[in-house]
């Protein structure tokens, strides 16, 4: 199968290359760019005049300065604005959702806009989010209303998931899906790396369900992934059925005799206490350190309004 890009993407990758490039870049830099190395260099010519001029039917029109260098010209934006490095971090970030792949990764994970008379040697940014693959798609949800399937890790292993996509949020490096879990009839949050099969489409466009009114993605700050040991066969086992992320994860202290291992899905801090705590008789809680704390204080307190209260 061909890894080349699309000519969506070639010309795309060629805008941001030449964004806030100081003092432009040549061909014989351009013909570098994932788009064009494959190319001959008659290739190269044709394809490049063609790329030229779907940037100019954008608005964006290119000039050749000193050296034969070519750059964006600055009359193609408004008077005001500026192109920084962080604008090309971002437009990359935003190209690399949009695209879903790593066939860009070599010139668009931003190079930053050095601002001397040669930034060609300019760092990476290498921003390094997971579970870019996916986004574009869950995005066309979120854009449609259109109910999303896919499989994710559950307490049978890999389980089909049907879902009112509402947003897409950010946790440290990974990316989330915030939406309405419709067979757990529940509000539920998915990283997208674990998303492991293609995002299909159910219904009509504007079947799926929109937040509530006032609601708000969770806070990521406050996002915790639980790993417990479960009681074997105890009622604890079953309530955690469907909250399951997959195996527990090696690197951790293995389960007693008689308890399960789990990595459960990701929740706010708050939801997880209170889903935890009636269980404690049945649940260790491993990890997160803030989750574990939470619930030891809770017990500790409550242990001493045991015999005022019994």
């Amino acid at each position: 199968m061909s890894t080349a890009p699309n000519a969506n993407v070639r010309v795309l990758e060629l805008f941001i290359e030449l964004l806030g490039a100081k003092p432009g870049r040549t061909k014989a830099q351009l013909r570098s760019l994932p788009g064009y190395r494959s190319l001959g260099l008659d290739a190269f010519e044709t394809q490049f005049q063609r790329d030229k001029d779907a940037l100019r039917e954008a608005g964006a029109h290119l000039s050749i300065g000193s050296g034969e260098r070519y750059s964006i010209e600055r009359d193609s934006f408004a008077p005001s604005i500026e192109i920084t490095s962080a604008d090309r971090a971002l437009i990359s970030l935003a190209a690399h959702v949009w695209e879903g792949g790593e066939i860009l990764a070599d010139s668009i994970d931003a190079k930053t806009a050095a601002g001397t008379r040669d930034d060609a040697t300019a760092p990476l940014i290498r921003l390094g989010l997971s579970g870019l693959i996916p986004a574009t798609q869950f995005a066309r949800g979120i854009r449609e209303r259109l109910v999303v399937t896919f499989t994710y890790p559950g307490s049978a292993g890999l389980t089909e998931r049907s879902v009112d996509p509402w947003a897409l949020t950010v946790q440290g490096r990974a990316l989330y899906l915030w939406g309405w879990d419709l067979d757990r009839e529940a509000e539920r949050t998915f990283r997208l790396s674990r998303v492991s099969s293609p995002v299909g489409f159910i219904g009509q466009p504007g079947d799926a369900s929109v937040a509530p009114a006032g609601a708000v993605p969770p806070r990521v700050s406050t996002l915790v992934a639980p790993r417990v040991h479960v009681r074997a066969e105890s009622n604890a086992r079953m309530v955690l059925l469907g909250y399951e992320a997959g195996a527990g994860r090696d690197g951790g202290p293995a389960p007693r005799r008689g308890w399960d291992a789990l990595c459960l899905e990701d929740a706010e801090l708050g939801t997880w206490i209170a889903r935890l705590l009636p269980l404690a008789g049945d649940v260790i809680v491993v990890s997160p350190p803030p989750l574990r704390e939470a619930i030891l204080e809770r017990l500790a307190t409550a242990a001493t309004w045991g015999g005022r209260h019994a």
